[in-house]
């Protein structure tokens, strides 16, 4: 409940906020990359039962983060209904992040390919770096699927982290696909 409160309110004041702003017919790569960074403050319905901020707590930061930023692209390009779908998301945890603690969630524009927009997103306590995480999404309109192009994201930028990162995905699928049919030949021999 309380990530839905937070993401009406963030909603409610980034759209305010957009109102001021002008629309532009084409983004560029310093307005895409620029990292949405936003404060919050560790509540109980917030926590785990070990006493910690939980792993899909996390999650939901990065997508009210990524949320707000397709917000303010779609503003500057005067589109109506664009949507996202996480294809892959991971997390890296370094530290544990407390009750009450006061944290910072910088997301940032990392790549983009053909199909998909790749994000890092770092969580802050104090200054210090307690977790980062990637988000691989699809963007999406009422037709479905589109390409990172409707956003001025030409061509591919992508990195190093990014490549490997889809490497591990396909040796996943591969190997997930490999599992199946050694259960189902030994089924079929049993």
């Amino acid at each position: 409940m309380n990530m839905l409160i937070r993401f009406f309110i963030m909603v409610s004041l980034l759209k305010q906020q957009l109102k001021q702003q002008s629309v532009k017919e084409k983004l560029s790569i310093e307005q895409l990359a620029t990292p949405v960074v936003r404060r919050y403050r560790v509540l109980p319905h917030d926590m785990g039962f070990r006493d910690h901020l939980p792993n899909y707590r996390y999650l939901s930061f990065i997508e009210l983060n990524i949320t707000r930023w397709l917000m303010a692209c779609c503003h500057q390009k005067d589109i109506k209904n664009l949507g996202w779908i996480i294809a892959m998301q991971e997390m890296v945890y370094l530290k544990e992040i407390k009750f009450l603690n006061k944290m910072s969630v910088n997301s940032t524009l990392v790549g983009w390919d053909k199909k998909y927009v790749y994000f890092e997103t770092r969580f802050f306590v104090k200054n210090q770096l307690m977790g980062v995480g990637m988000t691989k999404f699809v963007l999406t309109d009422k037709k479905g699927k589109c390409a990172p192009e409707v956003l001025d994201m030409l061509g591919e930028q992508s990195n190093d982290v990014i490549d490997s990162w889809n490497q591990h995905q396909v040796a996943i699928k591969s190997a997930k696909s490999t599992a199946s049919t050694k259960v189902t030949e030994a089924i079929n021999t049993a």
